[in-house]
């Protein structure tokens, strides 16, 4: 975004404030390679950048002198006008922004794995949500300033005794972060023990390494890699990888109140909690949910096989976690739960809470039909889509409405909404409504709106959203409108649900 440069000019005590550090780009160079009176403002340095070396172009060997006007930590949503040394907007620490804060593994699949090669997990790759307590209560925090800290809350898995749960209480390790220092020139930092602190410092498990690679580091996640050690802080030889999320809140327990991403409401004005599934215990409630099965294709020439396996739906943790496998020797198995029979409604404001899965193919989907479809068919009983992602687009996700007398007449209308700065729907929790009232379907993600349908849109079509309609979840695989998976696509591919609760007035 360029600024505007007003012609008065106002010299004063204050015109150069605030620590220097790089300026890092060019903001307001004349082609002609001469000095213009925007450039002028420049160098008096009333819009914080300084021609230092006075080359007349703004570059590493000048000088930001005014944080605020090079977007130092101001205007996130504007693009960005100042990056620090390790490419990260607004930093300017001994660490990269987005690593700054606190971390635990992640209840996803893979949160842990092990392999006899770098970035390998052929010998091990945890299942979702198939850590132990001891695992996912552990706590690790880069501070801006370099140093990092430990709170193992009490006790860890130990490695080096057939993975019992060891009390164990250390604060921390010394961190030195290493630019371009990873096995493939990723970004890196490596732990060293600190006086009072770790002996043999680790971040995951105590057989991960002191040296660790940079995979992916988001607002949210942070992929960690390592080679392994023994209980002597001596280089093994196999590899670890890791997935953190951030921690909200301070809240460093491994409970939904911990869980990274959007934090939905527990109430609303005028409106009451009339039912709702926290996912708690450790088995689907069959009160509330029964399965589709088979492999029919389900009008969309999908390719999976709908199970009610606990390989492919599973409660624990207080997640439901929904999974899409690849099955040796070909196929692939995955659930659609639905609570047709069980729990219907009129009305209300629907939550979804939950983290998508992603990947060429990948279809998942929260969403809800009349509850009178075996009497007169799809689409005449109408079909509310709260949710839907296709998994080459992991950052959008869809709102629609299917209506329609008959097949011949269906019409459909929705909408789509995005994630901004290249984040995605399986980086973190996100919370997927509808506000739905007599004659008006509104859509929100994480609160805002972005798509609403009366009951004057129909096309001529009878409008059939002012009926009982029930709930269903599932992740499809392939299909008309996602395509189907190729090299590309990694399995399982998981859908993990925090709750699912509907409010009425």
């Amino acid at each position: 975004m360029k600024y505007l440069l007003l012609p008065v000019v106002f010299f004063g005590a204050n015109a150069l404030v605030h620590g220097q550090s790089d300026c890092g780009y060019q903001p307001d160079v004349e082609p002609d390679w001469s000095i213009g009176v925007s450039d002028i403002l420049s160098i008096l340095g009333l819009f914080g950048e300084v021609d230092s070396d006075q080359d007349y172009i703004w570059d590493n060997a000048d000088l930001c002198t005014d944080t605020q006007a090079c977007n130092y930590d101001a205007n996130p949503s504007e693009e960005c006008l100042y990056l620090d040394a390790f490419g990260i907007c607004g930093g300017g620490g001994a660490l990269p922004e987005l690593l700054v804060g606190s971390w635990r593994l992640s209840t996803s699949a893979g949160a842990v794995a092990f392999g006899p090669d770098p970035y390998s997990s052929a010998w091990f790759s945890s299942p979702p949500n198939s850590l132990q307590s001891a695992q996912y209560d552990d706590v690790y925090t880069f501070h801006d300033d370099g140093t990092f800290t430990t709170d193992y809350n009490g006790s860890i898995i130990d490695a080096f005794l057939d993975y019992s749960e060891q009390g164990y209480s250390c604060s921390g390790a010394e961190l030195a972060f290493l630019p371009g220092g990873g096995t493939t020139g990723e970004d890196a930092f490596s732990l060293a023990p600190l006086a009072g602190g770790c002996s043999c410092p680790f971040m995951g498990t105590n057989d991960a390494g002191l040296e660790y690679d940079i995979v992916e580091l988001t607002s949210n996640t942070l992929r960690i890699h390592s080679r392994s050690d023994n209980a002597s802080c001596q280089p093994g030889s196999s590899y670890a990888s890791f997935i953190f999320v951030r921690v909200n809140g301070g809240d460093t327990g491994g409970g939904v109140d911990g869980e990274d991403g959007y934090q939905g409401a527990d109430s609303y004005p005028g409106m009451n909690l009339v039912w709702a599934d926290e996912f708690d215990g450790s088995t689907i409630n069959s009160s509330n949910w029964t399965y589709d099965l088979g492999a029919s294709g389900w009008g969309n020439n999908e390719w999976q096989n709908y199970t009610s396996s606990s390989n492919n739906s599973s409660v624990s943790d207080g997640f439901l976690t929904i999974t899409a496998r690849q099955e040796p020797g070909g196929g692939y198995t995955s659930a659609r739960m639905k609570s047709q029979g069980l729990q219907t409604f009129q009305y209300g404001r629907i939550d979804f809470r939950a983290k998508m899965p992603e990947g060429q193919g990948i279809w998942p989907a929260l969403w809800m039909l009349g509850e009178n479809i075996n009497s007169v068919s799809w689409p005449a009983c109408g079909e509310i889509d709260v949710m839907e992602l296709v998994g080459h687009q992991p950052s959008t996700t869809h709102g629609t409405a299917h209506w329609g007398s008959n097949f011949s007449v269906h019409q459909y209308q929705g909408s789509s909404s995005t994630l901004s700065g290249g984040e995605k729907f399986s980086d973190s929790f996100h919370l997927f409504s509808v506000l739905w009232q007599e004659n008006n379907i509104s859509w929100y993600l994480d609160d805002q709106l972005f798509y609403s349908i009366n009951s004057s849109q129909m096309n001529g079509q009878p409008y059939p959203f002012n009926a009982q309609f029930f709930f269903i979840m599932n992740i499809a695989v392939g299909g008309n409108w996602p395509g189907y998976p190729d090299a590309s696509t990694q399995f399982p591919q998981t859908m993990v649900v925090d709750y699912v609760r509907v409010f009425q007035q």
